[in-house]
Order: structure tokens, then C-alpha cells, then sequence
């Protein structure tokens, strides 16, 4: 998902809505310096609140882990990480998937898939 996608996604939501959680302020992805990340809080937030987090990303700059300056635009990739200094490659979005569904995390996303194209 690009940041675009993503800020379409919740601007296409009621304005009443209200979440079960949150996320950070954006940050640059030590997974590769030039893409988004945000971390998810675990906390209720609003519409409105997500939207300003989100619209933060196309302001300024911001600086990758090991230098560089950057700017994320509409067609930016999202990712989802605990912080700037951290780079799970998909771990930390299948750990928070598993929390939210309340099902046991899987040991990587390959486990999770053969656990899902081939049921027990």
C-alpha cells in the first residue's frame, strides 16, 4: 500500500469513526530509508487523528538510520515498524495481525501461508 491508498482508505471512512488503535507520527523505514513507517499504538484514536499522523508524512524531511534525507510522496510505500532503529521485514505487521484476530503468531509468513493454503 502506498501513502496515498492508505490516506484514501481512512479519508473514505464516517467521520465519527473511532479506532481501537492508533499510530505514530511518520518515520523513515530502516528497511529502506526512502519509505514510510508508522508504528501501531495500542490505544483508540479518531479519524481525524490517524488523518494528521498520515498528512504528517508529506511535510518535511525526514532522515533515514544511518543518514539521508528524505521525502515521501503519494506513491511512497507504507510499512508498519516498532521504531525507526528496527527492520522485521514483515514480522511486526504478522505479529499485530495475530494480536488483533487473537490467533497465535505464526514463526514466519511462509509457516502462515502453508498453514493457510493447506488447512489441518
Amino acid at each position: 500500500m502506498n501513502l496515498l491508498e492508505f490516506k484514501n482508505y481512512i479519508s473514505e471512512l464516517p467521520n465519527e469513526t473511532k479506532f481501537n488503535f492508533s499510530i505514530s507520527e511518520p518515520f523513515s523505514w530502516r528497511g529502506s530509508y526512502d519509505e514510510v513507517a508508522f508504528e501501531v499504538l495500542d490505544k483508540e484514536s479518531t479519524k481525524l487523528e490517524i488523518l494528521s499522523n498520515i498528512q504528517k508524512a508529506y511535510e518535511g524531511k525526514f532522515y533515514g538510520y544511518k543518514g539521508g534525507e528524505y521525502e515521501f510522496y503519494d506513491y511512497t510505500p507504507v510499512n508498519f515498524e516498532e521504531d525507526s532503529r528496527r527492520w522485521t521485514d514483515g514480522e511486526y505487521c504478522a505479529n499485530w495481525i495475530s494480536k488483533i484476530e487473537q490467533l497465535p503468531a505464526y514463526k514466519s509468513q511462509e509457516h502462515r501461508l502453508i498453514a493457510l493454503m493447506f488447512p489441518k
